[in-house]
């Protein structure tokens, strides 16, 4: 799967007239790379030490402005909070209903044509999620 680094961000950002932030550029790279599918209260908890008037309005604000950009999708597979997943190419998430792990599972370019073809309209965004238990958890 494809991701994306912090320069080629920042430079977007900088070409389209944002502002860049230090706060902007911490949650970015906060961001970049990362696999576990942060939620703004992970992030918060992270950058508020070395960011102390740092705000939730900020963090959803970038990862808002990250998402209509391209490089994020912000994930609502879970009804308490919203995650937010830094790669951006077409795959499916699965939710462990026992421990709450949240983890990628990739779909193959004629996987995602499939699904789309299911539709009778356009198809521009197709989302998958699939809840179950994770092996750990279904051990017990």
């Amino acid at each position: 799967m494809k991701m994306w680094n912090v320069d080629e961000v920042l430079e977007k950002l900088k070409a389209k007239g944002y502002k860049l932030t230090s706060q902007r550029r911490a949650i970015i790279e906060r961001l970049c790379g990362r696999k576990d599918h942060p939620t703004a209260e992970q992030l918060y908890n992270e950058l508020k030490k070395d960011y102390p008037t740092i705000s939730f309005a900020t963090i959803y604000s970038t990862v808002q402005l990250l998402a209509e950009l391209g490089y994020l999708q912000i994930l609502t597979i879970d009804d308490k909070k919203s995650h937010f997943d830094p790669t951006p190419d077409m795959h499916a998430h699965f939710l462990c209903q026992g421990c709450g792990k949240l983890e990628d599972i990739e779909i193959i370019p004629e996987e995602a044509e499939k699904l789309k073809s299911l539709c009778a309209h356009k198809a521009r965004i197709i989302e998958v999620f699939i809840y179950g238990l994770c092996p750990e958890c279904d051990k017990g």
